[in-house]
């Protein structure tokens, strides 16, 4: 039995194509959207944050030998989790993750590579106006970390009643809130960070399978700077970044596993 620990747009394509090869597995998710949009596949589906106890208790009961994180590439704390987990109990763990976007094709003046979200914060304390695209569990660190915040952050969420319930209660208003869903275009980025006369666009690494391509080309065509927060770096075992090699690699496991 594969255990698939989904989280990203990337994660839905796994799952069907795991499907379609007659492969059995089980999903968990921690967000009711993904829950959702898993719901009309059929697929095997447990909503809960886990811990390393309710891991190990996952792979008993379900007799998992295969393991494919495929959460976010943010998500560091359950990636070393479950793969610290795999290694105790001496399960195979492959990592797929999103291939990170080449930052050397762009003007590097525009181009402001940070190793974390402090850092973030103290590049983006030079700026007036600050557009946030990093969802809405980090925003704490620059609202405790800029002066008069209310006036120069705009931040920028999925419509999911959580993420704004989260921003609201740091003190996010309608005026400086914007919960939408993506993908975006870089037009409509661009529209966004004219509309809310940003002087710097804040994101994740999040690839160009998260949209990192189109800020960026919606901020240089308008003169705006990128502060880009680096992904978190794990040492994984065995990483695939392609969807095809990687189930063709499951394929051959379960062969090699069932021979």
């Amino acid at each position: 039995m594969i255990w698939v620990l989904a989280g990203t747009g990337d994660s839905f394509e796994i799952i069907d194509s795991l499907q379609k090869k007659g492969l059995s597995l089980i999903v968990s998710v921690v967000r009711e959207y993904t829950e959702k949009r898993l719901a009309a596949t059929g697929v095997k589906v447990i909503k809960k944050r886990l811990e390393p106890r309710d891991m190990r208790d996952l792979i008993n009961r379900y007799g998992i030998d295969l393991i494919i994180d495929a959460t976010h590439p943010f998500a560091v704390n359950v990636s070393r989790n479950v793969l610290l987990v795999s290694q105790e109990m001496s399960i195979t763990y492959w990592r797929y993750e999103r291939e990170e976007l080449d930052l050397s094709i762009y003007p590097s003046e525009y181009i402001l590579a940070v190793e974390d979200y402090q850092e973030a914060v103290t590049v983006a304390a030079q700026f007036k106006r600050i557009f946030l695209t990093i969802g809405s569990n980090k925003l704490h660190y620059f609202t405790n970390g800029l002066e008069n915040w209310r006036d120069r952050l705009v931040t920028r969420v999925l419509p999911d009643w959580r993420f704004i319930k989260k921003a609201e209660e740091i003190g996010f208003t309608p005026a400086n809130l914007i919960a939408v869903q993506g993908p975006f275009t870089s037009k409509l980025n661009r529209a966004l960070l004219e509309e809310y006369k940003a002087d710097v666009l804040v994101s994740k690494a999040s690839g160009k399978t998260g949209g990192l391509d189109t800020k960026i080309t919606a901020a240089l065509d308008l003169g705006i700077p990128v502060i880009i927060i680096k992904r978190p770096v794990l040492d994984y075992p065995y990483v695939f970044s392609d969807i095809e090699k990687l189930i063709t690699h499951c394929i051959k496991w379960k062969g090699s596993s069932h021979a």
